[in-house]
């Protein structure tokens, strides 16, 4: 395989909060240890990767570390007053999200891009699908891990006001333009199955364009679980508390099952809205509930081998991680109807009707009540951890990726 050189593209990365970063960190850690030279262009929040990997930050306005106006306006009074910042400003003070929208064009302005951009083999767009010219287009691939679509659409579902509907519109309307700009992408690789039939749905995109290759999983670092007493201990892990996680539908399944098991505990790791907060003391489950806010790898490992039984509630999953990080624990799963979910799970897992907290509920007292299917489960999970691959497999895929584009065979 001859060494590439590979500019990877981001409008943001952040390593700690949602995937994107982790994602990038992941896969250029693999490419390059693979051989191949590597530059991010990314706008801040930057990524975590290694000191051997070129990364040139883009500047942006940095509009989205805030939502006060005030803060927003010094930062605009702080920019070159260009026809670009003017637009991005007005656009971001009526709602739009506007980082992914201007991100190619700030970085057609950096210099290192410009001193370099001719000198690379791929670019690689992590669901930036922002506007690039034809010297990027003619050899750009994109990440598009979900469309957003869905959280958009999620996101309307659970939100009666008018005003904010409208404001959640508003907050969406990029997504015409990325529709728009995927026209021009020579190839898309999608994370799933499930995630490849959205694209195609929501992008009025051709399936022919679209490669699915499962992310990698750092399997080797999970822990096998070796609980040997059940203790009714359930985990989940939500990230970011968005409705799209399902977690209110979680803690009212506890609620629901505590009345036959009062002993029933929940780890939840990650993020927790004030509104779930409160819907645990509403539902008096305070003590069933154990929140676990960011934790360290390693940490996590230890969580998911404390607990006997996991849960993939999700609205929708473009690729579950946290699903994919308790099945390699091996641990029994209770998966969500949605999304990528039930592909991921094969037969390691039941599967609930993510949209009613009382099938969670039948189901979390079904497995809890039942040794030997919890036994079967948890098996079947060591086997299906198998189907999964590390980042480097998911480096050596994207490689042939790459050179089918290079020698245009896709």
């Amino acid at each position: 395989m001859s060494k590439l050189k590979l500019a990877f593209l981001a409008y943001r990365s952040d390593p700690f909060s949602g995937g994107q970063g982790i994602y990038l960190k992941n896969v250029t850690k693999a490419l390059l240890k693979r051989g191949h030279q590597i530059t991010i262009y990314s706008g801040r929040p930057l990524p975590d990767v290694s000191d051997d990997i070129d990364l040139v930050p883009i500047e942006t306005p940095g509009y989205f570390e805030s939502f006060n106006f005030n803060q927003r306006l010094k930062n605009f009074l702080k920019q070159p007053k260009n026809s670009m910042e003017i637009l991005d400003f007005f656009e971001t003070c009526t709602g739009t999200f506007t980082e992914p929208i201007f991100f190619g064009d700030r970085l057609l302005k950096n210099e290192h891009f410009i001193k370099h951009q001719n000198t690379f083999d791929i670019f690689h767009d992590n669901q930036s699908l922002s506007n690039y010219p034809k010297i990027i287009n003619n050899r750009l691939v994109t990440t598009l891990h979900h469309p957003i679509h869905i959280d958009r659409d999620i996101d309307l579902e659970h939100e009666p006001g008018f005003l904010r509907r409208f404001s959640i519109k508003r907050w969406y309307s990029f997504l015409n333009f990325q529709k728009k700009n995927l026209k021009n992408i020579k190839a898309i690789v999608s994370p799933s199955e499930s995630s490849k039939k959205d694209i195609v749905k929501f992008f009025d995109c051709s399936k022919s364009k679209i490669k699915v290759i499962w992310n990698g999983v750092d399997i080797v670092a999970a822990v096998q679980n070796n609980q040997k007493e059940f203790k009714n201990h359930f985990v989940t892990i939500v990230s970011a508390d968005v409705p799209m996680k399902n977690l209110e539908n979680i803690l009212k399944a506890i609620a629901i099952a505590k009345k036959e098991s009062p002993n029933i505990k929940l780890t939840v790791i990650g993020d927790m809205r004030a509104n779930n907060k409160d819907l645990i003391n509403n539902l008096n489950i305070e003590s069933n509930i154990d929140y676990k806010e960011k934790l360290s790898r390693a940490e996590l490992l230890s969580c998911l081998n404390e607990a006997d039984i996991g849960i993939s509630a999700s609205l929708y999953e473009g690729f579950g991680f946290p699903l994919v990080e308790m099945i390699s624990s091996e641990l029994p799963v209770i998966v969500a109807n949605k999304g990528s979910l039930p592909e991921l799970a094969g037969n390691a897992g039941i599967i609930f009707d993510a949209e009613r907290a009382s099938s969670l509920a039948e189901k979390m007292i079904e497995l809890a009540s039942n040794h030997g299917l919890r036994n079967k489960l948890k098996d079947q999970s060591k086997l299906r951890r198998d189907d999964f691959f590390g980042w480097d497999e998911y480096a050596i895929k994207l490689e042939s990726l790459y050179q089918e584009i290079i020698h245009g065979n896709f």
